[in-house]
């Protein structure tokens, strides 16, 4: 097996709660109270989505381990499975448990009252812990993105499609549950130092779990997915716009693009217009005369109309002498010359 990379010792130094009292140990409880839902949600979230990405991982290991986009999967499944080894929800049972004589378990722990007072090296090493996962889930989210990125580039040029969408769904949702449980994380650790100063701990020890806080506040968080977006070159305002037809149940804010004025110099000059106009003079339109029909008393005129081809027929027959004229007649058949056969059968 594996060694263990966290074994957490306690110490029996313990103080009843009769002999002093801490107010900052009831504000922390109370928020662990709280925090422990959301990040027991998110742990469970998380081994959901750990056991759809080994299905993945397992069914296209063979036939796609070779290839660039397969180190990006490798990574995601080993980031997300040291995620979820280390069992937040557990951790804060543990820092919650310090405060009872009595041994509780899940989420019992949290209500009721306090009883005892940890010695400091106790909450010391809890601290440590959280800041140890705090580091790690900063570079899951890196992690994460950087597969995501990966995976985006992938799709548009593969064959395999429905499985690049589903690790980009996988890597997206891993990331969003490692950001919920950073958030919280972040959220818990100051009640921690503060019980922890309360306690009045050793100078050498409080020096140096103050500089690893100090230097938790000081790291910029991991970025979010975001698409890439183009950038906007036009200066828009947020305008609220009231939409009767969206089912949304509340006014939607849209940018509305602000339009800058025109300059003179750029509008066009009007054309000019010369100032004697040439007419041109009116064209003699034909006159159409309809005539009537006669009335029914009258008889139609009749019109007599030219025989052209007649006329054209006459005169070419006389134009051609009659000798010249070409006859046709029917070409006669040559007899056949009778030979020894014909003269024998006839």
């Amino acid at each position: 097996m594996p060694q263990r990379r966290f074994r957490f010792i306690v110490s029996d130094n313990y103080t009843p709660r009769s002999n002093t009292d801490v107010p900052s140990i009831g504000q922390l409880l109370k928020k662990l109270k709280t925090s422990s839902r959301d990040i027991r949600s998110s742990q469970k979230q998380l081994g959901a989505e750990i056991h759809l990405l080994e299905r993945v991982y397992y069914k296209g290991k063979n036939q796609h381990g070779l290839s660039l986009f397969w180190r990006n999967v490798v990574a995601t499944r080993r980031m997300a499975s040291r995620v979820h080894e280390v069992n937040t929800p557990r951790l804060l049972e543990i820092l919650a448990g310090m405060f009872h004589d009595e041994e509780f378990g899940g989420t019992k722990v949290f209500s009721g009252a306090w009883t005892r007072i940890p010695p400091p090296e106790n909450v010391a090493k809890i601290i440590e812990r959280l800041l140890d996962i705090v580091k790690l889930l900063k570079s899951a989210s890196t992690e994460f993105l950087k597969a995501y990125r990966a995976f985006c580039l992938f799709m548009p040029t593969t064959a395999f499609l429905q499985l690049t969408i589903v690790l980009v769904g996988i890597v997206a949702r891993a990331n969003a549950l490692a950001s919920s449980l950073l958030e919280s994380i972040s959220e818990i650790i100051p009640c921690v130092y503060a019980t922890f100063e309360a306690l009045q701990p050793p100078t050498p020890l409080h020096r140096k779990i103050s500089k690893r806080v100090k230097n938790l506040s000081s790291d910029t968080p991991a970025s979010p997915i975001q698409t890439d977006a183009p950038a906007r070159t036009e200066t828009t305002t947020e305008v609220p716009m009231h939409i009767d037809d969206e089912d949304i149940g509340f006014t939607v804010a849209r940018a509305a693009v602000q339009l800058s004025p025109l300059n003179n110099t750029t509008l066009p000059s009007p054309p000019i217009l010369p100032d004697s106009i040439i007419i041109a003079e009116p064209s003699i339109a034909l006159e159409t005369v309809i005539e009537r029909s006669p009335s029914p008393a009258q008889p139609p005129l009749e019109v007599p109309t030219p025989n052209f081809l007649e006329e054209q027929t006459v005169a070419k027959s006389e134009a051609v002498p009659r000798d010249a004229r070409i006859t046709t007649k029917k070409a006669k058949k040559r007899k056949k010359a009778r030979d020894e056969i014909d003269d024998i059968f006839g």
